[in-house]
C-alpha cells in the first residue's frame, strides 16, 4: 500500500509540471518594469533574511529550496492564486524573465544547516515522525526532507510557519500545484499538525 500511495503521488508530481512551462508561455499581461535583479533580490533579504536565511520564525527560509518550487510560489503570488499582502505587491511587477532569474538565484544559496534546535519533547519528535512516515511525506519531499521540483525543502523549516502552512493546506486556504498536500493533511487535528511541524523543524538526517 505504502509503495502504491507513493508511486500516485510520484505520478501527480510529474504531471503537474508542465502546468507552470504552459502558463510562461502565455502571453504576458503588460506589467510594470521591475526593479533590477539586485534590488529584488535585497528585497528578499529584508524579510527572508540574509542569504535567504530567515531569523523571523514566522517567515521562511528560503535558501537552497528547488528552483521550481520557487518559480511556482511566485507565480501563484503574482496571478493572486496565493494571498500575502506584500508577496502579491512585489509579485505582481515581476516579468517571466524575473520569476525564473530569482528561482534561480534562490536555488543557488546554500542550504540552511541541519536542524540545532533541541528535542526537548522526544516522545513528540517520535509521534510527528510516525505521522510523516504514515502521510508518505517522503515520497515527495525525499528522504531527508530536502525538497525536489516543485516540493520545497521542509527539513529544519521554522516550526511556527510550518504549522500555518499545515494548518493552510487543510482549511483549503493555500493552493499546490496539485491535490497531494490537503490529502496528506486531510482528517489531522491541530494536535497532529504540532507534532508534524515540530518533527519536521527539528529533523536529523
Amino acid at each position: 500500500m505504502a509503495d502504491s500511495t507513493s508511486h500516485r503521488a510520484r505520478r501527480r508530481l510529474l504531471a503537474s509540471v508542465p502546468l507552470l512551462a504552459a502558463a510562461l508561455l502565455l502571453p504576458s499581461v503588460q506589467r510594470a518594469p521591475a526593479a533590477s535583479l539586485r534590488e529584488q533580490i535585497a528585497q528578499c533579504a529584508t524579510c527572508h533574511g540574509e542569504n535567504g536565511q530567515s531569523q523571523n520564525p514566522d517567515i521562511p527560509s528560503i535558501a537552497g529550496q528547488p528552483k521550481l518550487f520557487v518559480m511556482y510560489q511566485l507565480f501563484f503570488y503574482r496571478e493572486g492564486r496565493r494571498k500575502h499582502a506584500d508577496m502579491n505587491r512585489i509579485a505582481r511587477a515581476m516579468s517571466d524573465a524575473d520569476l525564473q532569474a530569482i528561482s534561480d538565484h534562490v536555488a543557488s544559496l546554500p542550504a540552511p544547516p541541519p536542524a540545532t534546535r533541541a528535542i526537548d519533547d522526544p516522545a513528540r519528535y517520535r509521534r510527528g515522525a510516525a505521522l510523516a512516515e504514515q502521510r508518505f511525506c517522503q515520497s515527495c519531499h525525499n528522504a531527508d526532507y530536502s525538497g525536489r521540483e516543485q516540493m520545497p525543502r521542509v527539513a529544519g523549516q521554522h516550526e511556527p510557519y510550518l504549522l500555518k502552512a499545515l494548518k493552510d493546506y487543510r482549511a483549503g486556504a493555500r493552493i499546490g500545484t496539485q491535490a497531494a498536500m490537503a490529502e496528506a493533511v486531510r482528517g489531522l487535528d491541530d494536535a497532529g499538525l504540532g507534532d508534524l511541524a515540530y518533527f519536521l523543524a527539528r529533523f536529523r538526517p
